[in-house]
């Protein structure tokens, strides 16, 4: 498939779901549960500065900041620009939240920028993974760290979910490996500090 196709596949895809992305459903309620589950993991303490890829509504960011009494300055980047009206919308009230339509391998903000980067069930939607973690690496301050949460291929029935997605699903791109991330995160220049599962995810962390 072409980029500019799957660009444009995962573009209609997400303003589709940003109509509803804050009403109650289960494919809601699991991706809530997914960005609490990476949320208690992070290393966050007040004045921090956060980046949130693929942010959707701004919802996870919401609940970090909540967790430093709003201190701190954060940013969510979104390829959707119906989810970033929606954020921008959300968030309309709020001086410390900041709102960018972009693409995960191409984010128009300065290096060194941020002490931490989640990204939560979005990885996989990308065609060009290192780049994405070039990006990261290069706004992460000396010392941050990254957060990846997402399914990853180490046993049958995630291999079997990743050959579904190449039939039903054109905006999937691929799903990784453990040793794939590991490898991933170290070529882009970071240090992979490990990994966490999180009940049939994984969150995959490394450090700057």
């Amino acid at each position: 498939m072409k980029e500019s196709e799957h660009l444009r596949i995962n573009e209609k895809k997400w303003d589709k779901w940003a109509k509803t992305i804050d009403s109650k459903s289960l494919r809601n309620n699991y991706l809530r549960s997914a960005q609490l589950a990476i949320i208690s993991v992070l290393d966050l303490k007040e004045n921090i500065s956060m980046l949130d890829i693929g942010c959707g509504s701004g919802w996870a960011l919401d609940q970090a900041s909540k967790l430093v009494k709003d201190k701190g300055t954060f940013f969510g980047v979104d390829l959707s620009a119906k989810m970033i009206e929606k954020a921008i919308e959300n968030f309309k009230d709020r001086e410390n939240f900041h709102f960018i339509i972009a693409n995960a391998e191409a984010i128009p903000l300065e290096d060194n920028t941020f002490e931490v980067i989640t990204c939560t069930n979005s990885f996989h939607h990308y065609l060009h993974p290192e780049k994405a973690l070039k990006e990261m690496y290069r706004l992460l301050k000396p010392g941050g760290k990254i957060y990846i949460l997402d399914p990853t291929i180490d046993n049958w029935f995630f291999k079997i979910i990743s050959a579904g997605f190449k039939i039903f699903d054109r905006a999937q791109a691929k799903l990784y490996s453990t040793k794939e991330f590991q490898e991933m995160i170290s070529g882009a220049g970071m240090k992979y500090t490990g990994t966490k599962k999180i009940k049939m995810q994984k969150i995959h962390t490394g450090m700057k």
